[in-house]
């Protein structure tokens, strides 16, 4: 018997890939768990508001411990940062990012306000999530009043949830050069000052990712040991990059290297899963129709197309009903997304 003889369709090219078109691939994904009946929570990069949207549209319990104030209407909520995730933290492009956030919500890393209050034009900024008051807040104090209440729902969060969902989005990061805490996006344009002898980028590799995603993983289980973990990778480009080549290159080399970081984990552990919507999206091989003209944006019929993988996929392991996916026409760069953030790459 040759080892490639009764092999699933699947895993062979002619048979798994070339009879399919690129929003009708099947089998690609195969869930470790079901997921029906667990209290999830998601995190990450843009793309994650998807995974959320999707699920709450299908009636899974997606956790929200930051919800909107009563009255606030769907669009103006996602300018101020509500509903976007599980907590009011916008955009976690980093593991280095979760893991701090995490640090401070357990009490384990206490951060100076004089590191992240940012100020600009008389408003004042949280330097790790600058978006979620767009207009600043009127006083310092305020920013940290916000800051302590954000800790104390986070970490409500990684004590009530059964499944934590993260998309990786970049390798780029800024850092407070000497106190070694990483922001959000690089402070600039956006909120505060941009120092270089203050404010360092670092690119960072894939030992500091696994390892800062193994060190989330231990904090998050001390506080809720049976927490598991689904991993995506978000197939949108860099908007530009820091290092000096070309952004394609850097665009290449930081999702290639997010994406082994999540293979590297969850094959290596039974509580940590991984999603190929980066495999759907971003493949030349299934076509090219799901991005718009300017070859970034995600349309949202691939969004579409990746969340009916998603659910087709957990079909066979649950009982549940779903809904229709949403009809609307933006595309994922309508929401709070890195494009928003340019300031971060691009220090003035």
């Amino acid at each position: 018997m040759l080892p490639y003889e009764g092999l699933s369709a699947r895993q062979f090219w002619k048979t798994g890939v070339q009879p399919f078109a690129s929003d009708t691939i099947q089998e690609i994904y195969s869930p470790k768990w079901p997921i029906d009946r667990l209290r999830i929570a998601t995190a990450g990069s843009c793309f994650a508001q998807e995974i959320a949207k999707a699920m709450r549209a299908r009636k899974y319990n997606v956790l929200d411990v930051e919800p909107r104030p009563p009255g606030i209407p769907d669009k103006l909520a996602n300018e101020y940062g509500y509903g976007l995730y599980s907590a009011r933290h916008g955009n976690i492009y980093t593991a280095r990012h979760l893991l701090q956030l995490t640090q401070e919500a357990l009490g384990l890393l206490e951060i100076s306000p004089r590191l992240y209050v940012l100020e600009k034009k008389g408003r004042y900024f949280d330097a790790f999530r600058p978006t979620v008051e767009p207009k600043g807040l009127p006083s310092a104090e305020e920013v940290v009043e916000q800051r302590y209440d954000h800790l104390s729902r986070f970490r409500s969060l990684l004590s009530q949830c059964d499944l934590f969902i993260f998309t990786l989005g970049l390798t780029e990061a800024w850092f407070h050069k000497h106190a070694d805490i990483v922001y959000q996006i690089a402070p600039s344009r956006t909120s505060g000052t941009y120092d270089p002898d203050q404010n360092e980028f670092r690119n960072l590799r894939f030992s500091e990712i696994v390892s800062d995603m193994l060190a989330f993983r231990e904090l998050a289980k001390s506080v809720n040991p049976g927490m598991r973990f689904l991993l995506t990778v978000s197939p949108v480009p860099l908007v530009a990059t820091a290092v000096p080549q070309h952004v394609l290159v850097s665009t290449v080399r930081s999702k290639s290297v997010l994406r082994a970081v999540a293979g590297e984990l969850s094959e290596s552990f039974d509580d940590i899963d991984y999603f190929p919507s980066f495999e759907l999206l971003s493949t030349p091989f299934l076509g090219t129709g799901f991005f718009e003209e300017n070859k970034r944006s995600v349309k949202r019929t691939g969004v579409e197309a990746v969340m009916r993988s998603f659910f087709a996929a957990h079909e066979g392991t649950e009982q549940k009903t779903t809904t229709g996916t949403a009809t609307a026409t933006k595309t994922v760069e309508d929401v709070v997304c890195e494009d928003a953030l340019l300031e971060a790459f691009a220090p003035r």
